[in-house]
């Protein structure tokens, strides 16, 4: 009984665990928090970083989960640039740079484009840094700060998926019309 007892307790801790988004590391962090007043804002192009300053954590793992969710929620809007000798679509390529402002409660905020690829790429960019979970926000000798970003989302596939396999319908020159 005692088995069984704790075999249901721990299935309930996993279950817990396991329904959790990772990105909600710093959601409750500072709940309730406005960040309503305009202060300095530190990096990007507003200017440098003093050297004593922690820049925000994106929630759990930094730059390298920042980087996993950039690429795990984009989705590549087909813009063709040009055509292969065998007619064959080649997409736009390119970084787009947007800059993020990380206010004192950790949210992005002054979403702003600083180098365009294209209006659709544009536009998937913004559309990822608008949905953004919470960081831990910057602080500066113990004191939360606002601190900007400048983010590259790489556009990098050159050539559209291929095109699912059976079911093509093949279109047939001498069919004739007038029987259907």
């Amino acid at each position: 009984m005692k088995h069984i007892l704790s075999l249901i307790i721990t299935f309930i801790a996993c279950l817990s665990v396991w329904g959790q988004n990772p990105y909600d590391k710093y959601e409750k962090l500072y709940e309730g928090c406005v960040d309503g007043k305009e202060s300095t804002i530190y990096g990007g192009t507003y200017g440098s970083w003093p050297p004593e300053m922690n820049v925000p954590e994106f929630p759990n793992g930094g730059d390298v989960e920042f980087t996993r969710f950039i690429y795990e929620n984009l989705t590549y809007p087909e813009v063709v640039e040009a055509y292969d000798s065998l007619n064959n679509p080649i997409l736009a390529k390119g970084t787009v740079a947007v800059q993020i402002v990380i206010d004192r409660c950790g949210r992005a905020t002054r979403q702003e484009i600083i180098q365009s690829v294209n209006g659709a790429y544009d536009e998937e960019a913004m559309r990822i840094m608008n949905g953004l979970p919470v960081f831990k926000p910057a602080d500066y000798k113990g004191v939360r700060v606002k601190c900007a970003l400048i983010v590259p989302v790489n556009f990098m596939r050159d050539k559209m998926p291929p095109q699912p396999e059976g079911d093509v319908i093949e279109f047939d020159e001498n069919y004739n019309f007038d029987d259907w």
